[in-house]
């Protein structure tokens, strides 16, 4: 995997053992910070005692945030829908409704509940969990663990020879400071690059009264983060067409933009487009009613705006 660089972004996480976290110092010290939202270790799901206040600290002062679930995988699938759905619940509590908060969710993944369980129901787990987050969120789920943990499970290779989790976005840890680890991520997993590089616990920082889990990040936000909300959109009717146009957004990983006419799909457009014309001809029953038009970006990774820009026309 790549090495860090000169433009890395910086983030940290902390827990309900972190010691007096000072958000205010903290703001002028890192990018982003990631929060134990939860987790399920004792065979329950128990949310982290602290990061609720956590959250709320990180939105007072402007610091980009998100939650992880540290998962324990076992045989049994429905633990996994359970723990993804107690999950979901408590991203909202912390960021507000349908709202999962503005760093992308993180599944944190460091030992099953058999502790002999094989490869294959190790990523059946993780790829139900995954794919039960995402389609009830609209938002990509990163998954974090070792590359110790990914090696010593068979390198998360399935017994048909593929690596079904290399499309999640990465969150690896490998700490430098230990003997003998390479000076950066070897590639493991199916993965030649990782999103976030976890690499030391045991960074000091100010704004914290003892060692935190450190990180680097991508070089630009935008690669952990949902589009943002479309800008100066607007709606006229001429000559038999309703004309939509809009702010080209500048995110760094916009891939398009989906339109609605009340809420129904009505065309996709590439990330260059700043306007779309409709034929009042191709809408159910337009004449006489109200339709509202609405717009959202989206990225490569598939997340989408969290607010969906709109107008209204009387057609």
């Amino acid at each position: 995997m790549q090495d860090r660089n000169p433009n890395s972004t910086f983030g940290i996480d902390l827990n309900e053992y972190s010691q007096n976290p000072n958000f205010q110092v903290l703001s002028s010290k890192v990018d982003f910070i990631y929060l134990r939202s939860s987790g399920s270790r004792a065979g329950y799901f128990r949310v982290d005692r602290k990061f609720l206040e956590f959250a709320e600290e990180c939105k007072k002062y402007g610091i980009k945030s998100g939650g992880y679930h540290y998962g324990i995988p076992s045989y049994d699938l429905s633990t996994a829908d359970m723990q993804c759905d107690d999950f979901i619940d408590i991203l909202q509590r912390a960021y507000g409704n349908k709202n999962y908060g503005p760093l992308m969710p993180v599944l944190d993944i460091e030992e099953p509940m058999n502790p002999n369980m094989n490869t294959d129901a190790l990523l059946r787990w993780i790829n139900r969990f995954r794919n039960r987050f995402e389609s009830k969120t609209r938002r990509r789920l990163m998954l974090y663990a070792s590359v110790f943990f990914i090696q010593d499970n068979n390198n998360f290779q399935s017994s048909d020879g593929t690596y079904p989790l290399n499309n999640m976005p990465l969150w690896v840890a490998m700490y430098t400071r230990i003997p003998g680890n390479p000076p950066f991520p070897p590639n493991a997993g199916g993965w030649t690059r990782w999103r976030i590089w976890q690499y030391t616990d045991s960074q000091q920082i100010d704004g914290v009264d003892n060692p935190v889990d450190a990180n680097w990040g991508p070089n630009n936000l935008d690669l952990l983060t949902q589009p943002r909300q479309v800008q100066n959109f607007k709606a006229s009717v001429s000559n038999g067409n309703v004309y939509l146009s809009w702010t080209k957004n500048s995110d760094i990983d916009l891939a398009g933009y989906n339109i609605f006419a009340d809420n129904y799909w009505i065309g996709t457009v590439d990330r260059q487009d700043t306007s779309y014309r409709i034929p009042i001809t191709k809408l159910y029953k337009p004449h006489g009613r109200n339709i509202t038009f609405s717009i959202e970006a989206f990225d490569y990774e598939g997340n989408a705006s969290q607010v969906r820009s709109k107008v209204t026309l009387k057609l």
